[in-house]
């Protein structure tokens, strides 16, 4: 869709101060993962691009680490947690806004919500005071319901303080609003005269039709994008539908899947041209990958760079840290971490390297493991071009390799190794004859 330029006269409140309790979970709600990044990522993510003013987020005590991560975003602490009311009313004691002052109010659990739909709102704002996203769920699981008569709204009513008739509405509320400054006024109207005690922000639209403001119900372009998430089930439905997206906007874009539904993408992941990805392949935050690209089955990438015509597994682990360079292969049972490996370079089977660099033209053998870690600090190894390291050896690092050396078999590696150098380190083989007992 092409993006449409906004006034910077709007502002955008994402709310994340609940504590939810139903994730049973000491992480914040909004700080779970989907598709390898934090729901209340996807919320930013989306009202940024809509190129607001200002982004503000409403937290609670738990969540002050956004500060830090977020830098260019206003945080606001809501403690107690009185309701969306109560949370808009703080938002507008730290802002001064102007009579042309827009806002739209998010929700940091409301991860799938559509850029469409955002726009949308934005630009009924110029014609409307109150503009309230609305969709039609197959079931009404607790979701706030829209009372209408003759297509226009008279309120939204709290689904457990709804009546039995008013249950059977099928129109809900998914708590997205959109506020011009002229009903802004009325938020410090609200009352917490309802079962919560709470202040609803949702009460604005009784306040408005008092005032004769104009207030728009728009429907959102799918169910599945208003769905807030409040529990681990819903939080895994949500997973499905965005893996499904992105699925899909990789396979539009090029990329082969096999089986695409045992494939599992990050939000973040990067693909060039002409990749192909074998099943049971996880893909997690932090990849890009190139051209010419073949991972195969049962493989785990993560917070790497995988360059072009890079053959990858299967059953490889490559970890945060790693580049794999033009033409290099990683084959069965090989973990990375933290290492560069070059040109031409191969780690074809069970091996472990990392914090190593691997120039170009290396052959790793079957059963190298670097030793980086000596209990106390993670150490470096060079293996040099043109290097040849021979199966089940053992580098222990800090250790250089020179240029077009070779290590033997079975060797462990203590020491540097000059240029064009064989090295080994393998005990004398001792041959004993054994006494067998005939029965």
């Amino acid at each position: 869709m092409k993006q449409v330029k906004m006034a910077n006269n709007l502002h955008i409140l994402i709310l994340a101060a609940g504590k939810g309790t139903r994730m049973s979970s000491d992480t914040p709600k909004v700080m779970h993962t989907l598709a390898g990044i934090p729901m209340i990522d996807h919320v930013i993510a989306k009202a940024k691009l809509l190129r607001p003013f200002q982004i503000s987020i409403m937290i609670n005590k738990s969540l002050s680490g956004l500060k830090k991560k977020y830098p260019d975003v206003q945080m606001l602490l809501q403690e107690p947690q009185l309701g969306t009311g109560h949370a808009v009313q703080i938002f507008q004691k730290k802002n001064k806004l102007d009579n042309n002052s827009k806002l739209i109010v998010l929700y940091g659990d409301n991860p799938l919500i559509d850029l469409h739909d955002l726009k949308n709102m934005n630009e009924q704002l110029f014609k409307n005071d109150v503009v309230i996203m609305g969709f039609q769920p197959k079931i009404n699981t607790g979701y706030g319901i829209v009372v209408e008569n003759k297509g226009k709204v008279l309120k939204i009513v709290e689904f457990k303080d709804a009546s039995a008739i008013q249950k059977k509405i099928k129109t809900c509320n998914s708590g997205i609003m959109a506020f011009s400054s002229k009903a802004l006024k009325l938020v410090s109207q609200i009352k917490n005269n309802n079962a919560k005690k709470e202040f609803y922000l949702t009460d604005i639209v009784k306040l408005s039709k008092k005032y004769n403001h104009k207030i728009k119900l728009i429907n959102a372009k799918d169910v599945k994008t208003a769905l807030g998430i409040n529990d681990m089930y819903e939080l895994g439905v949500a997973e499905t539908i965005m893996q499904n997206q992105l699925r899909k906007k990789a396979m539009k874009g090029g990329v082969q899947m096999i089986a695409p539904e045992t494939v599992f993408l990050s939000k973040d992941t990067i693909f060039g041209k002409n990749v192909k990805i074998e099943p049971y392949v996880v893909i997690a935050s932090k990849v890009k990958i190139g051209n010419d690209v073949v991972i195969h089955s049962f493989s785990h990438i993560e917070g790497a760079i995988i360059k072009n015509k890079v053959s990858i597994g299967p059953y490889a682990r490559i970890r945060p840290g790693t580049v794999l360079e033009n033409n290099s292969k990683i084959g069965n049972f090989v973990e990375t971490k933290n290492s560069i490996i070059n040109k031409n370079s191969k780690i074809n089977h069970l091996s472990y390297v990392g914090d190593t660099t691997i120039e170009e033209d290396v052959n790793i053998g079957a059963g190298t493991i670097t030793c980086n870690y000596d209990g106390v600090k993670k150490n470096k190894t060079l293996i040099k071009k043109g290097s040849f390291i021979g199966s089940n050896s053992s580098l222990v690092a800090p250790v250089t390799v020179g240029k077009n050396s070779i290590i033997g078999a079975g060797s462990v590696i203590t020491k540097d190794v000059p240029d064009n150098t064989l090295a080994l380190t393998r005990a004398k083989q001792k041959k004993v004859k054994l006494n067998k007992k005939k029965k």
